[in-house]
């Protein structure tokens, strides 16, 4: 394993974006139900909120639909300062909300650690969201980390929908 890996290990997944928003709007995205499933999610698969649980030790399960498939979702919060940090566990899940392999061919991890923390100024909040796997094999850190720019692309459709979302209710 090269050195450039191991940096990677380390720092997994990083995003940083920049939100015309008071931080404490943009929080309020992330701790309601309503808000939440209005913009969370890939694009094109909306979701549909089983369970929502907004505390420490709480959890959030949901479904998302879209491109004739079904997948849940899982997050356990580990962490919540409001307005500026909000750390969870992510992981797909089945219907019930059983931590679940992914429904795609790939051994990716159970379970990812996320730390994300706002901070405002000017009224502009900056959101700052790290992951990294947990309890995973070399294998599923692996897959992980060869996704990191998959998962970017991802996160920047879901974020898009966030920043929509903030406009929206601004008005």
């Amino acid at each position: 394993m090269t050195d450039k890996n191991q940096t990677l290990r380390r720092d997994g997944l990083k995003i940083v974006r920049e939100f015309r928003a008071p931080k404490s709007l943009v929080f309020q995205a992330f701790s309601t139900a309503e808000a939440f499933a209005e913009w969370w999610g890939p694009v094109g698969m909306p979701i549909t909120i089983l369970h929502f649980n907004f505390k420490k030790n709480g959890k959030l399960h949901y479904k998302m639909e879209g491109n004739g498939q079904v997948m849940w979702g899982l997050f356990k919060y580990h962490n919540i300062v409001n307005p500026d940090l909000i750390e969870f566990v992510n992981s797909f899940s089945d219907e019930v909300g059983n931590i679940c392999r992914p429904p795609f061919p790939i051994e990716f991890p159970l379970e990812i650690f996320n730390q994300m923390t706002l901070a405002e100024k000017n009224g502009i909040t900056t959101v700052t969201l790290a992951g990294h796997p947990i309890n995973a094999t070399p294998e599923q850190e692996a897959t992980y980390f060869s996704m990191i720019a998959n998962m970017r692309q991802g996160f920047e459709g879901t974020l898009n929908q966030l920043e929509s979302y903030l406009i929206k209710i601004q008005k």
